[in-house]
């Protein structure tokens, strides 16, 4: 098999398990070998609530990229999200040590450490923390402070914070699929690595991925990732209203009306009826724009709450790059209209295609896909994951004798069978016949209903033996089988 370095991401998310594999070309490029997923019903708005459930998922879809790719996975980067997922930003500062207050490289961090001793309230954990602003004694910001003169340099970190308990349970279901995890991520502060470019992130734009029970929200200004936030409703909550709206369309049948027919505006949405059939049988037809009319309900709440996110993050104003929507939720016919219809911004809906070439974006051209490429690119930066080969893969070429002279034995033993002597039938004496058989080699046997015995005896004392045999075998027949009136009184027990 040909070396490659491999990349191994992990999505868990509400309503699937995506487990996606990649390589590293000589050109730096990602190369997508793999991405399947399957589904599971273990998670509850990004939480592990069963974890037999997630565990088997995510070893189905680990089992079937190995089988895809051909190797071994044993480590992988892994993304989640959720309500429990959070940012929090820290201000502090320290006293320039330069005598002339010229701001040093020190001074950045010393200020770094500071933040690296920031401990997190009870029951979370510190993810990631970066600078999101320098500021010295006047208070202006300085994008660049080494070089700068100021008495202090005072900077606010942002912090991203898990609740322990969530990273626990699903850090439990990787232990249980034998998979270590290199590092875990939140998906909301990733998620942009394959949908925007760095003047983007620049100019302003905020990354909406729309998830099945999940929709991630994160801002990027100046290039730093300014705010994050997880708001607990997704493309499963639109299932559910089309369900409560009309009980007779089955539970599997509503995912593929949603996509097929389905549409997040009334106004975009043809006058037709929808006639469906379900293992043969019809149903209900329904009006296609009071489908559109539920799902639009839905995804205006969706749209007000990431909407409020923004704004909340303060950076509502500075846009200038607009909403990007990604995820499963976002191919959804007219989401890109109804969000603009609810914001105000300039909306598009992307699929994963940075840092991959135009044959490997076909590979992955889905929103439902970008979280796990985004966590591939993520993952080139931070390192290839050791990979094994699968057994059975490649020939394995041991030591020619000692395995020939092995499979010898092992092939002899399988070819001898201890030879099961039949059950002696019952039979008259005229219609048993026992001959001498003269053997090649001098000796002499009987056969009795198939089996050959050796007896060392010649012909004749071995015609005696039997003769005697067969007269005192008569004899007890004789005995068994006797005539009631010979000898029996009718007392005697039978």
């Amino acid at each position: 098999m040909e070396k490659k370095n491999y990349i191994v991401a992990v999505d868990v998310g509400t309503s699937e398990v995506v487990v996606a594999v990649g390589s590293i070309a000589d050109n730096g490029e990602l190369h997508i070998e793999a991405v399947v997923a399957e589904p599971t019903t273990g998670m509850s708005a990004g939480m592990v609530d069963n974890s037999q459930s997630v565990g088997d998922a995510l070893c189905r879809a680990r089992d079937k990229a190995q089988e895809l790719t051909g190797v071994a996975i044993t480590d992988a980067y892994v993304s989640i999200s959720g309500k429990f997922v959070r940012c929090a930003r820290y201000t502090d500062h320290v006293f320039v040590m330069d005598s002339e207050n010229r701001i040093s490289r020190g001074d950045l961090k010393a200020l770094s450490d500071r933040m690296h001793n920031v401990k997190a309230s009870d029951g979370e954990i510190i993810m990631d923390l970066y600078p999101t602003t320098y500021k010295g004694d006047t208070g202006s910001e300085m994008p660049n402070p080494v070089g700068c003169y100021s008495k202090q340099l005072s900077s606010t970190y942002n912090f991203i914070l898990c609740e322990r308990m969530a990273k626990d349970r699903l850090m439990r279901v990787f232990l249980d699929a034998k998979i270590k995890i290199r590092n875990l991520y939140a998906g909301a502060a990733i998620v942009s690595r394959a949908v925007v470019n760095e003047d983007e992130m620049n100019d302003g734009v905020a990354v909406v991925d729309i998830g099945s029970g999940l929709t991630d929200v994160a801002v990027y200004y100046g290039g730093i990732l300014r705010y994050i936030a997880s708001i607990p409703l997704g493309g499963a909550a639109i299932n559910s209203d089309i369900h409560i709206y009309d009980s007779l369309i089955p539970a599997k049948t509503i995912e593929s009306l949603k996509c097929s027919y389905g549409s997040a505006l009334v106004e975009e949405t043809p006058d037709q009826l929808i006639e469906m059939r379900n293992r043969g049988r019809s149903i209900k037809p329904i009006q296609r724009l009071n489908l559109a009319a539920v799902i639009e309900a839905r995804m205006t709440d969706i749209a007000e709450y990431v909407w409020n996110e923004i704004r909340e993050s303060g950076y509502a104003k500075k846009l200038a790059a607009g909403i990007v929507l990604t995820g499963g939720g976002a191919s959804l016919m007219n989401a890109d209209k109804l969000f603009q219809k609810v914001t105000g911004q300039e909306v598009r809906v992307s699929c994963a295609e940075m840092g991959l070439s135009t044959e490997e974006q076909a590979k992955v051209a889905s929103p439902s896909k970008t979280l796990a490429v985004a966590l591939l690119l993520k993952g080139m930066e931070a390192g290839a994951c050791p990979v094994g080969m699968l057994q059975g893969s490649a020939p394995v070429k041991p030591a020619v004798n000692q395995y020939e002279e092995k499979r010898s034995i092992q092939n002899s033993v399988q070819e001898v069978r201890p030879l099961e002597e039949e059950p002696l039938k019952p039979q008259s004496k005229t219609s048993v016949e026992v001959e001498p058989k003269n053997d090649e080699g001098g000796n002499e046997g009987d056969s009795w209903n198939g089996v050959t015995e050796d007896i060392p005896q010649t012909g004749n004392k071995t015609k005696g033996r039997l003769q005697k045999l067969l007269d005192k075998l008569k004899g007890s027949l004789d005995d068994a089988f006797r005539n009631p009136d010979e000898g029996a009184d009718g007392d005697d027990d039978y």
